[in-house]
């Protein structure tokens, strides 16, 4: 410590009378540790002095206050950092060093660190407090450092300016590395309980209300609709699926909105009303743009845990049909229900197509044509220039191809609802098919 004079640091004591000096918030194991190197008058100090810039942090950056218990695990964090402060201008340990980078943070900082990120308070307002702090001891120690006699005062003020700008440096990163460390443990816990609440619901099982409501943060008496966001061959990230559901409760005036991301490449979402949404509560979200290549499946708006399930399991009947037949990027349950019904059960509607289309549900190349030709012509109800523009073919290769359906049913196309219904039901068996292989 070659030209280092740290007598003044040994001789801090309190400016108040000992019975005025607030008990340390620091454990007993802390204060005796500082106590053996610095002795009691510093301690004292670093105490009084903790207490006064606990009290300038919380009344500049509100978020760290919020009641007895977050005002002693922030006043313990201050405390011990003034402490440890003083032990580094003592022995005056150099900036970059492996003893300077450990001691960058004490462990009461680092346990209010996690205690700020798990009550959600944003990292830049921790920053913020922690230049506060340090700010504030610069200034208690200068106040002190200008009463001591030249040279020492002008060395020591710069040496103490120095090494307080590299700690508050040192200290802000390792608090800020351990805030998000902590945060992604804490909302990866907080995910996987939302999770289970969600399951748990959509098993059908009773859960309390009020405690369901409060992990979820999601009101559950109320009118839900559900959405299935899912990327398409762009593979979306899961963020700007988030977003888009987010966006989604926005369009349709939700109360409130919940989204889980439970896997790959798709997010479950609710969006809550108090009161039941209007006829035409839809119409501004079907105008937004969801992110490149993704798509909304939609069920139907129902009350209470029952109906966020209820609405869940239609979303997702919905998406199965969406990504079957490529309904767009927007797919209501109301729009695809029949098909959901009569394709619920695989083998059921596989029979009922090979009853009504005979040898037209060959797996082949032509008979998938020949399919699709005839489902667009009934569609576009029988209108063959209406067809042949959907499918970018002459009209006469139309016609030419509804005539080949014809030969291989056995007969001329007669009450469409049934050859519709099973046209669609091996387009998504066809659909299906293929994505398993």
């Amino acid at each position: 410590m070659t030209g280092v004079q740290p007598d003044w640091i040994l001789a801090l004591a309190p400016r108040d009378p000992p019975e005025r000096v607030p008990e340390p918030a620091c454990s007993a194991v802390t204060i005796a540790v500082a106590t053996a190197l610095l002795g009691p008058g510093p301690v004292a100090w670093a105490v009084q002095t903790a207490l006064k810039i606990t009290d300038d942090i919380v009344q500049r950056v509100p978020e760290h206050g919020g009641g007895s218990a977050p005002l002693a695990t922030l006043r313990s964090s201050v405390e011990s950092t003034v402490l440890l402060a003083l032990r580094s201008l003592l022995e005056d340990i150099p900036p970059g060093s492996g003893a300077f980078t450990e001691q960058a943070a004490t462990a009461e900082a680092i346990v209010a660190g996690g205690e700020f990120a798990r009550r959600g308070i944003p990292l830049d307002r921790v920053l913020r407090g922690v230049r506060i702090g340090h700010s504030r001891l610069h200034h208690e120690l200068v106040a002190v450092i200008d009463f001591l006699p030249e040279p020492v005062r002008r060395a020591e003020s710069h040496r103490v300016s120095d090494l307080l700008f590299a700690y508050a440096d040192a200290h802000a990163s390792r608090l800020a590395e351990e805030y998000i460390a902590e945060r992604a443990r804490w909302e990866a816990g907080r995910e996987a309980e939302r999770r289970r609440i969600v399951e748990a619901l959509l098993a059908g099982k009773d859960l309390p209300g009020d405690t369901a409501s409060a992990t979820l943060g999601y009101e559950l008496t109320r009118y839900h609709q559900a959405f299935v966001v899912t990327a398409g061959d762009r593979h979306a990230a899961v963020v700007d699926l988030q977003r888009c559901a987010e966006h989604l409760s926005h369009a349709l005036a939700a109360d409130g909105w919940i989204s889980l991301s439970v896997v790959p490449g798709q997010v479950w979402a609710w969006a809550g009303w108090r009161a039941k949404p209007a006829p035409d509560y839809c119409d501004q979200a079907r105008s937004l743009r969801p992110p490149p290549g993704a798509r909304v499946a939609a069920g139907l708006v129902a009350f209470g845990p029952e109906g966020l399930r209820r609405s869940h399991l239609e979303a997702r009947e919905a998406d199965r049909i969406a990504t079957a037949a490529r309904t767009g990027w927007w797919c209501d349950y109301t729009e695809v229900r029949t098909l959901c019904l009569a394709t619920a059960d695989h083998e059921q509607a596989r029979w009922y197509a090979e009853d009504v289309l005979g040898p037209l549900l060959a797996d082949n190349e032509r008979a998938r044509e020949l399919r699709e030709t005839l489902r667009v012509y009934l569609a576009c109800e029988r209108s063959l220039r209406t067809a042949a523009e959907q499918l970018h073919l002459a009209r006469n290769t139309v016609t030419y191809r509804i005539h080949k359906a014809e030969d291989l049913l056995g007969h001329l196309i007669g009450d469409p609802m049934e050859l519709r219904l099973a046209l669609e039901i091996a387009r998504v068996l066809d659909a299906e098919r293929k994505a398993d292989h």
